[in-house]
């Protein structure tokens, strides 16, 4: 699975992308970004505010309840501030 880190997210997590073996355990992107504020304890804090961020699956915005398969591609944008 390809994830990209859209944003200020990028410096969060070090990396722009990456590419993982989805965790049996990951069903939903849900569950995938818990697995990543695991990996990443500075998304920990964003991955908890519910809502807040967005996400695509092979390019098209998905909730975070959508189910993923193995060759996804996943997004991964932060939440929009505004002033």
């Amino acid at each position: 699975m390809k994830i990209s880190y859209f944003s200020w997210l990028r410096t969060k997590t070090g990396v722009p992308n990456e590419e993982i073996i989805l965790p049996a355990q990951c069903r939903t992107v849900d569950d995938l970004v818990r697995h990543l504020a695991a990996r990443y304890p500075a998304l920990a804090e964003i991955a908890d505010a519910r809502g807040s961020m967005r996400f695509t699956v092979n390019r098209r915005y998905v909730e975070n309840s959508h189910e993923l398969a193995s060759d996804d591609e996943v997004g991964l944008f932060p939440p929009v501030t505004g002033g």
